[in-house]
């Protein structure tokens, strides 16, 4: 495992510790996360599903419905956005997308 695949972890681990996060979804992928997520299918361990696009974090959830989406989409973008940053990782932006509500 990469140390970019362990930062995503951490990032996903944050993410999924917010109140109203039910799951975590592959973000739709760009070239460069798609040839990472083949080189994870190679290595055989799972592709991860926050996906980091050169400068940008892709992130998308299912809510679990016991509070307004938007609150948790937002809550998700600032676990994200603290966890990667924590890391090192410099970002110009965080997508949060929610795809399922409840």
């Amino acid at each position: 495992m990469s140390t970019t695949d362990e930062s995503m972890t951490a990032v996903e681990t944050a993410v999924l510790a917010v109140p109203g996060v039910a799951d975590l979804y592959r973000a739709r992928p760009t070239l460069g996360s798609a040839v990472s997520a083949v080189k994870s299918l190679a290595a055989r361990t799972a592709p991860g599903r926050v996906v980091l696009d050169g400068d940008v974090l892709r992130v998308v959830i299912g809510t679990d419905g016991s509070r307004p989406a938007p609150a948790i989409a937002h809550e998700a973008h600032v676990a994200a956005l603290t966890a990667a940053t924590g890391l090192g990782i410099a970002l110009s932006r965080v997508d949060v997308r929610v795809a399922r509500i409840g």
